[in-house]
C-alpha cells in the first residue's frame, strides 16, 4: 500500500506544476531565487515535497514562458511548400475544411476552402503541397494548443503519405469505419465518437441532443475508452509471458494514443495506465490518488498549455471525483449491486466536473444525471466490442459486418433514443449557485458514506434528488426568456428570434435550446447565412421561416423595411452594407 506522505508529495508536484503553468516566468533572478530557497528550505529539514514542489513550478513556469513565446511572431506570408497534417481535418459552416498543420516547425491552423473537398478524405500525419497568402497571427486560445498562425490555403498540391506508425493508426481508424458500413450513417457516425472520439460525421442536431442530455462526453474519446481499449487486449496479454506483457501493454497505450490524436483525456488516461503498469511490474501497488497527482505533474511539465485545455481539466476532475467518491457514494444508495456502483460512479463524476461545467460552459442540464445512468450500462460494452467486433467486420467485410454490428446498432439506438428524448423533454438546467450546492451536497453524502454514516448519506442524496426535481417542474412550466443571450434576441414568447451572431450550427442550437426555443416562427439573422445550418434548423424545428442579409444559403431575404408584429410590438428590418438588422419601429 503506498504511504500517506508518498501521496501528500504527489499531490504538492501536481499543485506546484498547475501553479507555474498559470504563471509562466522566463528565466532569471527570480527562478534562481526560488530554487536556491527550495535548496535551502530542504537543508533546514522542511519536507521533501515542499521543496520539490517549488522546484517543479519553477520549471513549469519557464517552459509555460518559453511555449508562449514560441507562439508570438507567426510565420510571414505567403507561406508555399510542404506542410504536415497534425490532426484530421474537421468541417467548416458553410463549407471547407480546417486542420492543424506543422510548417517549419511551426504548428498552423490551415483553412480550406469548399473546392478543396479531397482534403476531408486524409487523416492526420499526410503531408500536403500548399500555397496559402498571408498568415493571421493566432487568437488567445489557438497559442493554447501551440498554434502560431492561421493560412487560407489558396492552392492544393501533391500529398504524401503518413509515416508508419500514422499509417498504421490510420488504417486502423479505415478499417473501423468500414466495418461500421451496415449501421447507417447516424449509428456510424456515433460508433466512431465512442470509440475513436471522432466527431467529424456527426450532424450537428445530434450532438446538440447528447450535449442537452450530458452525453456530450460519450461523443469524444476519454479514459474511459483507455481502460476499455486494456479491457479488450487483457485475454492477449494474459496469455502472453511476463517478460513481454510490459512493453506490449506501454506500447498498445502509446499506440492507442496516436489512434485518438493524443486527446488531453486520453493522454492523462494513457500515462496513468502506463504508471499502474510500472508499478505492477515491480510487485508494488499505485495508489488511485497518488498516481492522478504524478500524472497531472508530469504532463504539466511537458506541456503546461493542458491547464488551459478543458479536456483535460475534466478528465482529471472526473478521475478524482471517481476515486475518492464513487465508492462511498454506491454504498450510501440503495438497489442492486450493478445499479449502485453506475449510479455511484455518474454521480461522483457529475459533481466534480459541475463546477468546470459552470465556470466554462454555462448552465448543466438537470437531465445528466438520470440520462447517464440509462446509457452508461449501454456505452461500455459498446466501447469494446466497437474496437473487437468493428476489427472482425472491417477485416472480413459482408455479409458478415451486418451480423457482427446487429448488436451494435441496437445499442447505438438505445443511446440515440435517450438522447433526443432528453433533448425534447427538457428538465432545465443548475445554474452557478444551484450547481455548486448540488456538488457539494453530493460530495458531503460521500464523505458521510465514507465515515461509516450511510443513513445520513442516503437522506443527503435524497434531498439532491428532491432539488432536482424541483427545478426541473419549474423549468417545465417556464417561458422562454426574452432578450438577448449569447448572440441571439428572443421576441416575444419565442415564435421569432434574431440571430445576430453566429458563431457555429451547433453554438445556435444549444442557444435555441437553453432559451427553450422549440416552435419558432421566424429566424432572422443578420449576417449571411451559410450552408448546413437550414438543413439543421429544418431538422430540428420543421416548418419555418428564414430570412437573411443577401448571400444567404436556404434564407429568404426580405427587402429593406420589411415590418412584422410580434406581441403587438411591430419591428422593422433594414438592409445595412450586406447586414440585416432588426429594429423597433418607430412610433
Amino acid at each position: 500500500m503506498p504511504r500517506w506522505s508518498d501521496t501528500v508529495g504527489a499531490v504538492a508536484l501536481a499543485v506546484g506544476a498547475v501553479v507555474g503553468a498559470f504563471a509562466p516566468t522566463p528565466p532569471g533572478l527570480l527562478g534562481g531565487a526560488v530554487v536556491m530557497a527550495a535548496v535551502a528550505l530542504r537543508i533546514a529539514g522542511l519536507r521533501w515535497w515542499v521543496s520539490a514542489a517549488l522546484v517543479v513550478g519553477v520549471l513549469t513556469s519557464m517552459t509555460a514562458d518559453a511555449a508562449w513565446r514560441a507562439t508570438e511572431d507567426p510565420p510571414q506570408g505567403p507561406i508555399e511548400g510542404v506542410v504536415r497534417l497534425v490532426g484530421d481535418p474537421t468541417p467548416m459552416d458553410g463549407g471547407g475544411w480546417r486542420v492543424e498543420v506543422r510548417h517549419e516547425g511551426r504548428r498552423l491552423d490551415a483553412e480550406f476552402g469548399g473546392a478543396h473537398l479531397e482534403v476531408g478524405d486524409l487523416l492526420a500525419g499526410t503531408t500536403i503541397q500548399v500555397t496559402a497568402g498571408s498568415v493571421r497571427p493566432a487568437r488567445r486560445w489557438q497559442r493554447f494548443r501551440h498554434v502560431a498562425g492561421t493560412i487560407e490555403v489558396d492552392h492544393l498540391g501533391a500529398t504524401g503519405p503518413a509515416g508508419r506508425i500514422y499509417r498504421a493508426a490510420n488504417g486502423l481508424r479505415r478499417l473501423l469505419w468500414k466495418g461500421s458500413a451496415p449501421l447507417g450513417e447516424r449509428e456510424a457516425s456515433l460508433l466512431a465518437g465512442l470509440v475513436l472520439g471522432d466527431d467529424r460525421a456527426q450532424s450537428a442536431s445530434t450532438a446538440d441532443d447528447f450535449r442537452a442530455a450530458g452525453l456530450g462526453h460519450l461523443l469524444a474519446v476519454s479514459g474511459q475508452n483507455v481502460a476499455f481499449v486494456l479491457a479488450a487486449a487483457a485475454p492477449g496479454l494474459g496469455r502472453l509471458r511476463y517478460r513481454w506483457r510490459l512493453p506490449l501493454t506501454l506500447l498498445l497505450l502509446g499506440f492507442f494514443a496516436i489512434v485518438t490524436r493524443f486527446e488531453p483525456s486520453v493522454l492523462r488516461a494513457t500515462v496513468m495506465a502506463g504508471g499502474s503498469a510500472l508499478a505492477a511490474a515491480r510487485g508494488r501497488q499505485a495508489g488511485g490518488a497518488r498516481l492522478l497527482a504524478a500524472t497531472v505533474a508530469g504532463l504539466v511539465v511537458l506541456d503546461p498549455f493542458l491547464v488551459h485545455r478543458a479536456a483535460f481539466r475534466l478528465s482529471v476532475a472526473a478521475s478524482a471525483g471517481i476515486l475518492l467518491a464513487a465508492r462511498p457514494l454506491a454504498d450510501s444508495l440503495p438497489g442492486p449491486r450493478i445499479f449502485r456502483e453506475t449510479a455511484g460512479v455518474t454521480l461522483a463524476a457529475q459533481a466534480a466536473v459541475t463546477p468546470l461545467l459552470l465556470a466554462g460552459f454555462g448552465p448543466v442540464p438537470v437531465a445528466a444525471l438520470p440520462a447517464n445512468l440509462l446509457a452508461a450500462p449501454v456505452a461500455g460494452p459498446l466501447m469494446v466490442w466497437g474496437i473487437t467486433g468493428g476489427l472482425v467486420a472491417g477485416i472480413l467485410g459482408s455479409p458478415v459486418d451486418a451480423l457482427v454490428h446487429a448488436p451494435t446498432g441496437v445499442g447505438l439506438r438505445w443511446i440515440a433514443a435517450v438522447g433526443a428524448w432528453s433533448a425534447s423533454h427538457p428538465t432545465g438546467y443548475m445554474g452557478t449557485v444551484l450547481g455548486s450546492s448540488v456538488a457539494g451536497s453530493v460530495a458531503m453524502a460521500a464523505w458521510l458514506s465514507h465515515r461509516g454514516r450511510v443513513g445520513q448519506g442516503r437522506g443527503v442524496l435524497l434531498g439532491v434528488g428532491i432539488v432536482l426535481l424541483a427545478v426541473a417542474g419549474s423549468t417545465l412550466t417556464g417561458s422562454a426568456d426574452t432578450g438577448a443571450d449569447a448572440g441571439i434576441r428572443v421576441l416575444g414568447q419565442g415564435e421569432v428570434v434574431v440571430v445576430d451572431r453566429l458563431s457555429s450550427t451547433r453554438r445556435l442550437l444549444a442557444d435555441l435550446r437553453r432559451r427553450s426555443i422549440d416552435q419558432p416562427t421566424l429566424l432572422v439573422f443578420r449576417e449571411p447565412v451559410p450552408a448546413g445550418v437550414g438543413d439543421a434548423l429544418d431538422l430540428r424545428f420543421g416548418t419555418h421561416q428564414r430570412w437573411g442579409p443577401p448571400a444567404s444559403v436556404g434564407a429568404v431575404v426580405p427587402a429593406s423595411g420589411t415590418r412584422f408584429r410580434v406581441d403587438g410590438t411591430t419591428w422593422v428590418v433594414h438592409l445595412e452594407r450586406g447586414l440585416l438588422l432588426v429594429r423597433r419601429a418607430p412610433a
